[in-house]
């Protein structure tokens, strides 16, 4: 049973989500590959430095109940955690050992056109792509994953994904948790589908598409139900909702609060205290957990049109670590914009019937550019959800190249979730929501599109030029 409704959301309104988690010490598993065994909590190895590699490899993914043939980078399965500062320029060694062909998309990340990663830039099979480019943006935790045409979902459902930090000046001088895997941990939550034989099934049928690829389990870090023993203290958790096309509402067992200090782009204006967090496919948020007392919790999932999961487990030992106040504002400065000379442009998200997804009654092209804008310039869009509505599908919307200021959902000023800098937002039917854009320093082809991965690949993607 649907763990909330449609009537419910309106009333929050999309932006009124939330999250919870809690954190811990390094796993067991250190910084080693990632193994999915059930035990602690997995962290991906760091990546850092001005060369860095990638390999696109095949691999397997062991789990309690079987082994599934799995993809990955560097490893089996995800990828390790990309860590840069604002500033530094990076060389890219990325080798495809996949035996088909794939892309390695930054997703979020301010970039030149010709290494956004998108389906243009196609890394064929056995070959390697080296994009170089300087790192010019604030401290924000983005993530990367293939994005080749009509084949994303499938990557990505087989573990092509990891994290993406960049760290500035700013974020460095803030009194949070900031060592990696110590108290600042990534957490990449999936639900995954598994056949009799404990083996991931990726082959969606129509309702499916439509609907979303929904799990039988869930997964963190690619691990089935890990556990974190951990000190009491404050625990940083940065979550990605990696999923093809689940939306989550994610809870403490206790009903404990956290704060939420930032989101897909960087920190908010404002923290903010809450139980729970709902977050579309491809939405990342920060937070902040103390663990006061001694004891146990767990991290719950709810699956929208899908079931509720026990994904992770705490245990609070009587040992004292680090407690940090948790701060109330961040420095953050939104897009400017004005009203009356900015250009404007609307895009209406469409299912029809059986068919397809489009958006302003068209599908996907890779041969035609949708419009063309000018480097510099700032724009306001105005996206809907249209059509279909009776069924209940939803919809998100994502942007390559920028991050971008909500202005308004559903006619009202935005929650305290979508006041800060976004890449991707969350549409319900009907939904309607405003964002002011920027787009500086780089020209060529950028995507926007659905982030249900099988709304994307089935035609729901466009691209525009930036001239």
């Amino acid at each position: 049973m649907p763990l909330f409704n449609m009537k419910n959301h309106k009333k929050a309104g999309i932006a009124a989500l939330l999250m919870i988690l809690a954190g811990g010490l390094l796993s067991a598993s250190g910084n080693k590959e990632i193994s999915s065994e059930r035990g602690t909590l997995p962290i991906p190895p760091l990546l850092e430095g001005e060369n860095l590699n990638l390999v696109m490899q095949r691999g397997e993914l062991k789990l309690p109940m079987g082994t599934s043939k799995t993809m990955g980078f560097n490893g089996n399965y995800l990828g390790p955690t990309i860590r840069v500062s604002d500033g530094d320029f990076v060389n890219f060694n990325i080798k495809n050992t996949l035996g088909e062909d794939s892309t390695v998309h930054w997703h979020g990340l301010h970039v030149p056109a010709e290494y956004d990663g998108g389906p243009h830039q196609v890394i064929k099979a056995g070959t390697t792509w080296k994009p170089s480019f300087k790192i010019d943006q604030k401290a924000a935790t983005l993530w990367y994953h293939p994005h080749l045409l009509g084949k994303t979902a499938e990557h990505v459902y087989n573990g092509m994904a990891g994290m993406f930090y960049i760290e500035d000046a700013y974020s460095k001088s803030l009194l949070i948790p900031q060592k990696y895997g110590v108290n600042d941990f990534p957490l990449v939550i999936q639900d995954r589908k598994l056949n009799n034989k404990g083996q991931f099934i990726y082959s969606p049928g129509r309702s499916d598409i439509m609907r979303g690829y929904i799990g039988n389990i869930v997964l963190v870090n690619g691990a089935y139900e890990p556990f974190l023993e951990i000190k009491k203290g404050t625990y940083r958790f940065r979550i990605l909702n990696g999923s093809n096309s689940s939306i989550y509402k994610l809870r403490f067992s206790d009903k404990r609060k956290f704060t939420v200090i930032a989101s897909d782009g960087g920190f908010l204006p404002r923290s903010f205290n809450t139980a729970s967090l709902v977050m579309a496919p491809a939405e990342r948020y920060e937070i902040l957990v103390d663990f006061t007392e001694k004891g146990k919790s767990s991290l719950i999932t709810e699956i929208y049109n899908g079931d509720t999961f026990k994904t992770m487990d705490f245990t609070v030992s009587d040992s004292k670590g680090t407690f940090y106040p948790h701060p109330a504002a961040f420095t953050y400065t939104p897009v400017a914009y004005d009203t009356k000379k900015n250009i404007k442009r609307t895009f209406r998200m469409e299912t029809r019937g059986m068919g397809g997804f489009i958006i302003n009654g068209k599908s996907m092209d890779l041969n035609r550019i949708d419009f063309s804008l000018k480097k510099n310039s700032t724009e306001i869009w105005t996206i809907e959800s249209v059509g279909m509505g009776m069924m209940g599908i939803p919809h998100s919307f994502h942007v390559h190249d920028v991050q971008f200021t909500v202005l308004s959902v559903n006619g009202k000023k935005p929650g305290p979730l979508y006041s800060g800098p976004k890449d991707t937002v969350l549409l319900m039917p009907g939904d309607r929501i405003v964002i002011a854009l920027r787009f500086q320093d780089y020209t060529g082809i950028y995507m926007y599109h659905c982030h249900f991965l099988e709304h994307e690949d089935s035609g729901m993607m466009g691209q525009f030029m930036v001239e």
